[in-house]
């Protein structure tokens, strides 16, 4: 890719095996042994859909949100999360959250945030929080779906990840690049208001609570160029960063006490997939791919935590459908299927 086409698509964000294609049964279902895949479409483009994989039958229904409330899901899907018996899904251009039943991806509620451009969800208790580009966070009532309070952080927030009575946000400054921002906001749940700036890498992007739930992983992506993308670790206790990684990354998805991630170079097309270990705080498997499978472009990672397996989705040039592909503990693939366009969350139904 192209660099100058790789910022296109950049800004249009910030606004052994068979492979299986997609199918729309004739009376859709969805089943507790599969998972959710949000393909995020093209900004703009008023294409984002919801896959469904059927562990079961193997089946791929390619637009099960569709197939179920009979419309389309929006524009720009940036976010799924599961909490409770529900399905959460940030429509980030469509400015709306669609609030499903978990089970049978029906609509039980939409709520607008017109003017707001969210982008990523979190919850704690009865509350949900939703980061938004206009650089506020809002907290919303998930028994009413009403928005009850909204707070001030920094640019264009984006990841966001709750423990200790605290809520934790990345920062981007992705519209004002290339002056992206460098802190993350510390916001006490009770209160609702921001008791710190903590200063990380430019650029911070996506914030993950470690198994242990006591250790904050952010990944930063630096400007794409010059400086690379990074993971620190934010200590909860004194928030502040206690440790910063010499390698790049993207994304992450945690199984045990295993961090596995991707990286990919937009300049030189170049990516890796690895695996680091949370206890040693070291890489210890820099080629987790061992059967010569390739990407165009690797999108998203997940673990399934039932079994290990990990799903790893490839965007290929960024505006046709995307497949994801799983691969056992070895590396090895086990079997991949086509889903919609750029293909990110994904979400386990065990």
């Amino acid at each position: 890719m192209k660099k100058s086409l790789f910022v296109l698509i950049l800004l249009a964000v910030y606004m052994t095996a068979c492979h299986k294609k997609p199918v729309t049964p004739d009376n859709p279902a969805v089943e507790r042994n599969g998972m959710y895949i949000l393909n995020e479409g093209v900004w703009n483009y008023n294409n984002s859909t919801i896959s469904f994989y059927n562990f079961n039958s193997n089946e791929v229904t390619s637009d099960i949100f569709t197939a179920v409330n009979n419309r389309g899901l929006g524009d720009t899907g940036n976010d799924l999360q599961p909490y409770g018996s529900r399905l959460y899904c940030v429509v980030n251009t469509s400015e709306n959250i669609q609030v499903m039943d978990l089970y049978t991806a029906k609509v039980i509620g939409t709520v607008p945030l017109i003017g707001k451009s969210p982008r990523r969800i979190c919850f704690s208790g009865s509350k949900a929080y939703v980061s938004c580009f206009d650089g506020t966070v809002v907290r919303i009532d998930t028994a009413s779906f009403a928005v009850e309070a909204t707070v001030t952080v920094g640019p264009n927030p984006e990841g966001v990840c709750i423990v200790n009575g605290k809520l934790y946000v990345a920062n981007t400054g992705g519209y004002n690049a290339p002056d992206y921002g460098t802190t993350v906001s510390v916001i006490d749940l009770a209160s609702f208001a921001v008791t710190k700036n903590i200063t990380v890498a430019m650029n911070p992007s996506r914030l993950y609570l470690a198994p242990n739930q006591q250790d904050i992983y952010l990944i930063s992506n630096g400007d794409y160029y010059t400086v690379s993308s990074c993971l620190q670790k934010i200590s909860p206790f004194t928030d502040e960063v206690v440790k910063t990684y010499d390698f790049e990354l993207n994304n992450l998805s945690f199984y045990g006490n295993s961090a596995y991630f991707y990286s990919y170079n937009f300049s030189t097309e170049e990516y890796t997939i690895q695996i680091f270990d949370l206890a040693t705080e070291m890489v210890v498997n820099n080629q987790f791919i061992t059967d010569g499978t390739t990407f165009d472009v690797p999108y998203g990672i997940a673990v399934n935590p039932q079994n290990g397996d990990v799903y790893i989705s490839d965007a290929h040039n960024f505006t046709v459908n995307g497949d994801v592909y799983c691969f056992d503990q070895s590396g090895k693939k086990k079997f991949s299927f086509e889903v919609g366009v750029n293909p990110s969350g994904m979400v386990f139904l065990n």
